[in-house]
């Protein structure tokens, strides 16, 4: 510990060692040293006079001249950090133009549907060159459109058949009105006119009720008292009721089968009674009306089979829709307005049911599906009416 003298210097060291020596205060360490613009990496190593052979301590110090290393740590920073900005820049650029093709269908999905309105509801989305990830949504879209494209056109429909039906018993009032107010006339004459306004008047009467009850059925309204209904004795009573009405004509009905569901009465006994009227007057003369009651896993069907006339595919799919006769030129032929088949699909839907209607030839087949009621009875019977 006591004069330290520096007996070896490598040659071409630019900085004395003595200068590292003064300033390194823990020997055996690795330390930084900066001297004359110069950075080193030092370590000094001490070993004691008596392991060296001599009379004083000796000191090694290496010098590691690390500007080398410092600067191309430097440049490599500069490199990397360019570099990562480029790397940003790319992956903007990438994230973007990816985004833009990716959304291009997407886009152009967009600006068909804002061109759709209630005037052109006939459009369809074209699902050509489309990933396979949007053709879904744009058939279920188009599918959407199809059933509004369906219910505006009913609407319209709808809107145009009420007109039509409204206008005539309107118009049957305000001329047999103005014939009565003509001339004078004796008391018997007016009492005519007042009879007949009277027909068109409770003509107006069932319509604006039968329409009542649809909007009922249709907002959920309908209140039904429920109870266990006998389907056999129902229709035995309602075709007891029509068989003078269908023997004008030389029709009979042919009865099968029995269930019992639990339903409101008065409102399938409504909805039977539509069905057997449309079978008396939409069936030829001198035929049989087969109406089969079954019961089978927990449901009631109620099928009404009659031959038929003049029926196609595209009036089966609309018999169900207000006011049609399947008559393109709208004459009446019967007393009703064309409302009865809706009516009758409203109360059996009212019923947690199904109404069906099939053809198969010139035999129409309506089927009426109903849940069965806990104390439903499954005998099987036949009877035949004349």
């Amino acid at each position: 510990e006591g004069n330290i003298l520096a007996e070896y210097l490598s040659p071409g060291f630019p900085v004395p060692g003595e200068l590292f020596t003064n300033k390194i205060h823990s020997p055996d360490a690795l330390q930084t040293v900066e001297e004359e613009g110069f950075r080193y990496n030092v370590m000094v190593r001490k070993i004691s006079a008596e392991k060296a052979g001599r009379r004083h301590d000796v000191l090694i110090t290496t010098a590691y001249d690390t500007g080398l290393h410092d600067e191309f740590l430097s440049q490599l920073k500069r490199w990397l950090m360019w570099f990562n900005g480029a790397l940003i820049f790319i992956s903007v650029f990438l994230g973007w133009l990816a985004t833009k093709i990716g959304l291009k269908p997407l886009n152009e999905i967009n600006r068909l549907t804002s061109a759709i309105t209630v005037n052109n509801l006939s459009e369809r989305l074209p699902s050509r060159h489309l990933p396979s990830e949007l053709l879904t949504t744009v058939s279920e879209f188009n599918n959407m459109l199809e059933r509004l494209e369906n219910s505006f056109r009913r609407l319209s429909e709808f809107s145009s058949d009420i007109a039509h039906e409204l206008r005539t018993p309107v118009s049957n009032l305000m001329m047999q009105t103005q014939v009565a107010l003509s001339r004078e006339r004796d008391a018997e004459s007016y009492r005519e006119v007042l009879f007949s306004n009277l027909e068109e008047l409770g003509r107006l009467a069932r319509m604006s009720s039968d329409m009542l009850f649809l909007a009922k059925s249709e907002n959920g309204l309908m209140t039904l008292e429920k109870q266990d209904v006998a389907l056999r004795t129902e229709l035995d009573e309602l075709i007891e009721f029509y068989e003078p009405l269908a023997g004008e004509s030389g029709k009979t009905f042919l009865i099968a089968g029995q269930a019992t569901v639990s339903g409101d009465s008065l409102m399938l006994r409504r909805a039977f009674s539509n069905l057997l009227t449309n079978a008396i007057k939409y069936s030829p003369d001198n035929v049989t009306v087969q109406v089969t009651i079954r019961e089978e896993a927990g449901q009631a069907s109620v099928s009404l089979s009659n031959p038929t006339r003049d029926m196609t595919q595209e009036k089966l799919g609309r018999l169900f829709d207000r006011f049609y006769r399947g008559d393109a030129s709208r004459k009446h032929t019967s007393d009703g307005a064309g409302l009865g088949l809706s009516i009758t699909r409203s109360i059996i839907l009212a019923h947690q049911g199904e109404l069906n209607v099939d053809q198969s030839g010139n035999i129409i087949t309506f089927t009426v599906i109903l849940p069965v009621s806990l104390d439903g009875v499954t005998d099987q019977s036949l009877s035949a009416h004349a």
